[in-house]
């Protein structure tokens, strides 16, 4: 049996992150963890990032760490969307998982800044998801770092279908 892998998903707001996350869990079994999700479960459901105190944002990466763990641990993949912004964040993450004797790969979703800024203006009519302030978007892109090769990373294609880009290029690599 292959041991477990933490995929940490990665792109600007938008790009398609959750969208991906959530079709891992149900197409291969992945564990998938979302920040968002862990925010609403202590308190700051619907709540900008920048609207959760400083205080909290500790006890919220803990427990992102802990799902990590007990994931890996038990033998299961992880889709982890929780470090998608800058190198630092992604070490952070991968830092959790080299401890604990597990790999990280990066999964780059790499969706163009417009195509991006369409799919936050269709969230705003549909509202499918958590709405993020334009403020908060633009400072998401200018901070903002793609992962370099040395982070073991494979590149989603936003043209190719989710479901058959998990079958023909994420099960083969």
């Amino acid at each position: 049996m292959n041991k477990a892998v933490q995929y940490l998903l990665c792109g600007l707001p938008f790009s398609g992150k959750t969208t991906l996350g959530k079709a891992l869990e149900k197409q291969l079994g992945w564990v998938h963890i979302n920040l968002d999700d862990i925010k609403a479960d202590k308190g700051y459901g619907g709540v900008s990032d920048d609207d959760v105190p400083d205080a909290a944002w500790p006890t919220i990466f803990a427990e992102a760490d802990q799902r990590l763990l007990v994931a890996l641990k038990s033998g299961k993949n992880v889709a982890n969307e929780t470090a998608w912004v800058t190198r630092q964040w992604r070490d952070r993450a991968r830092a959790v998982a080299t401890k604990a004797g597990f790999t990280t790969k990066v999964i780059y979703l790499k969706v163009p800044e417009e195509i991006a800024k369409k799919r936050q203006k269709e969230n705003r009519r549909h509202q499918l998801r958590y709405d993020t302030r334009d403020s908060e978007f633009s400072g998401y892109v200018q901070e903002f770092e793609k992962p370099v090769d040395e982070e073991d990373v494979i590149v989603y294609d936003p043209a190719i279908p989710v479901e058959e880009w998990i079958k023909t290029i994420l099960i083969s690599s």
